[in-house]
């Protein structure tokens, strides 16, 4: 303070500005302009002089970076020697920075939307790129800023000045170092600048980069410390906090930099700064797509070959159907089948299997290129590296996109998986949440990276426990998680949607399902779901998928239990009854007894046929292709769709109270349940 009204050199003090780890800063004029002058104490550079007189290393330093001339850097104008309270000081000059350090902007919030960070990132590197060119002691040429830090940078309307720039290697020549102090800023300083101060190349400022971001984007710094030895350590050892934990929307792309730059070694960082630039600046547009929300049956195919081939011969519209990738060893023909024009396709990846270790009874699933390796399951932890999870999403979208899928599906997996318990310190549905969300945006990035997979469409594999929605505040991080991302549509599992589903579970699974296509505007598809499917359909929703008369609900016991098989016995689907009923092919009692109240059906495949021949695998798939396939485009065609399908509920609890010697009430409570539901749903 004792210079305020001092003139040294030339220059007037006029006012004090800070103070640091390194001596102080005034702010100066001398002939009518304005400086910052930065004064060091004796210990920190007089040393040098002392033992090596004027041509010494600091002053080599200081002359390069008096060279220093770009818009975004300040500049060293002058540097001298005196006297600060008769105390020996040296005094270095800088232009005077008009603006707002980053580090207030940050700390007031004062940074109001993505495209603005970035634009003000952008110039940061652009100033930190000139740096590292300037000629000097460093990897042949250029300044390692060392100190890098938003408390470092002024801002001004979208521009930069960059300060300090290799002050920390002028204070690093004296005998400070010696001692085993350590210089710069440890939350910006990168694993090795921590470790080795004076052996660090252009790359650790690139880490410094990486912190500075994540901060710019989220309010947040990357770890979670008590005190400097915890932070250390995390610098160090514990991979960062990742920013989508703070700010949800961020994009992909800069997550993805930020995990680049923070990694612990250099050389898994970008190469130099201009590679870093050049990531941003191969931003491209991605074209809008318009979504198709017209109503559609997906068809989940279990050996419906021939069936196919039948069905065909009496059908021209294309059909939609869902492959599951395991299938491709044992149904070869099939599979190729499907690739013809006449489908639409979806490859399922059954990603969700490998959550559970009886995937090891199943041996196509092992045959997939995506199966963990060593007898391992997939978890959180298995992909906790933004590597292995870009890795994983490779092998599963190019494993579809070979199987001829028009329509890719991200990886995912149940996210209430109970092979893993919640402690005080570990949530696992959140954990295998925020995976599945990480992975959908390694998906789109992947799938939009390459040419030819341009006109695939992307859906966000989504699976879950139905129960869960009826907490308002789960369905709406589901909602808001999913919404924000841009995918082409979304097919969402649930556990729990049965015939013994209550009619609160029911009533907020639909509003989820809704709301997340109402809001987004692409096609949601219910998977793997009984007659409800038609219902979601008339209230509005884009799909169902379910098998011929089987694969009608989705369940994490099937994974569990390797005792249990899944559900193959054949099933006879009922219109009338909004329903598929179980029937022996042997003796089809069931079947005789309804169809004498009913009525036998009259559809293109069961007209005039005994029993014994209706109830054949292969009509029978044909009966339920053919039945789904007419109901949905009876109400595409329809006005009032709710209306519609409540008429139906109505219909098919008449049919089932007719058939006392069959049912009893208990046999159709589920369809008291949908009636009070689609009463009430908007």
């Amino acid at each position: 303070m004792a210079l305020i009204n001092q003139t040294l050199n030339g220059y007037t003090f006029t006012e004090f500005i800070g103070a640091g780890g390194f001596g102080s800063v005034y702010k100066a004029t001398k002939d009518g302009s304005l400086y910052a002058i930065k004064v060091f104490r004796e210990d920190y550079i007089l040393q040098e002089y002392k033992q090596s007189g004027q041509n010494n290393r600091i002053q080599r330093e200081i002359d390069i970076m008096k060279t220093v001339n770009h818009p975004y850097l300040i500049k060293y104008v002058d540097d001298f020697k005196g006297s600060d309270l008769s105390v020996p000081s040296y005094f270095l000059v800088m232009e005077f920075a008009e603006g707002e350090t980053l580090q207030k902007l940050i700390k007031r919030n004062a940074l109001q939307s993505e495209g603005q960070i970035i634009s003000i990132f952008k110039n940061i590197l652009q100033g930190i790129k000139a740096l590292h060119q300037i000629r000097g002691n460093d990897d042949g040429k250029g300044i390692i800023h060392r100190d890098l830090k938003p408390e470092n940078i002024i801002v001004n309307g979208d521009k930069v000045k960059i300060l300090d720039y290799g002050i920390s290697k002028v204070i690093d020549y004296t005998t400070l170092t010696s001692t085993g102090n350590f210089l710069g800023s440890p939350l910006y300083s990168s694993p090795e600048q921590i470790t080795d101060s004076k052996n660090i190349d252009k790359r650790s400022d690139l880490y410094t980069l990486g912190v500075i971001l994540y901060e710019m984007l989220t309010s947040k710094v990357p770890y979670e410390f008590n005190n400097l030895p915890e932070l250390i350590d995390k610098i160090k050892n514990e991979n960062p906090i990742p920013p989508r934990k703070y700010f949800a929307d961020i994009k992909n792309k800069y997550e993805n930099i930020i995990f680049k730059l923070l990694e612990k070694n250099p050389y898994q960082r970008y190469l130099n700064i201009d590679e870093l630039i050049s990531v941003f600046e191969s931003d491209e547009a991605i074209p809008k797509r318009e979504y198709d929300l017209s109503p559609r049956f997906v068809l989940r195919l279990w050996n419906e070959g021939s069936a196919l081939d039948i069905y065909f011969q009496d059908h021209n519209d294309k059909l939609n159907v869902d492959f599951p990738a395991i299938h491709q060893f044992q149904q070869k023909k099939l599979l190729q089948r499907i690739q013809g024009t006449e489908f639409c396709t979806i490859i399922d990846p059954e990603t969700v299997r490998f959550a559970y270790d009886t995937y090891t009874d199943t041996v196509g699933l092992k045959k997939l290129p995506y199966c963990p390796e060593n007898f391992e399951v997939i978890t959180p932890a298995y992909l906790n590296s933004y590597r292995k999870q870009q890795e994983y999403v490779k092998l599963v979208i190019d494993e579809e996109a070979k199987l001829g899928a028009d329509i890719f599906v991200s990886p995912y997996h149940y996210t209430h998986n109970t092979n893993v318990l919640p402690t005080y310190k570990q949530n696992p549905v959140e954990q295998w949440f925020d995976l599945d969300i990480k992975l959908l945006k390694e998906a789109i990035d992947y799938k939009n990276s390459i040419p030819e997979y341009a006109d695939k469409k992307l859906y966000a594999g989504i699976c879950i426990n139905s129960g869960s929605l009826t907490d308002n505040q789960y369905k709406n991080d589901l909602l808001n998680y999913y919404s924000a991302h841009e995918c082409d549509g979304y097919i969402v599992y649930a556990d729990g949607i049965d015939k013994n589903t209550t009619p609160v579970t029911l009533y907020h699974y639909i509003d989820a399902l809704l709301k997340l296509q109402r809001f987004t505007g692409r096609p949601v598809i219910a998977g793997r779901l009984n007659s409800l499917g038609l219902g979601l359909i008339s209230l509005g929703l884009a799909g169902f998928s379910a098998g011929a008369a089987r694969f009608e609900s989705f369940s994490e016991e099937l994974h569990k239990d390797r005792t249990q098989g899944f559900n193959l016995y054949e099933r006879y689907y009922f219109p009338e009854l909004l329903g598929s009923v179980s029937i022996e092919k042997k003796r089809p009692t069931r079947l005789n007894q309804i169809s004498s109240v009913l009525g036998a059906c009259q559809c293109l495949y069961c007209r005039g046929k005994a029993a014994e021949d209706v109830i054949q695998a292969q009509n029978n798939k044909l009966h339920y292709i053919h039945s789904v396939t007419q109901e949905v485009e009876t109400i595409k065609n329809t006005t009032d769709k709710r209306e519609y399908f409540l008429n139906r509920i109505d219909a098919a609890i008449r049919n089932y109270q007719r058939l006392t010697a069959v049912y009893k009430r208990d046999d159709y409570k589920h369809l008291l349940v949908w009636k009070e539901v689609f009463e009430n749903i908007r």
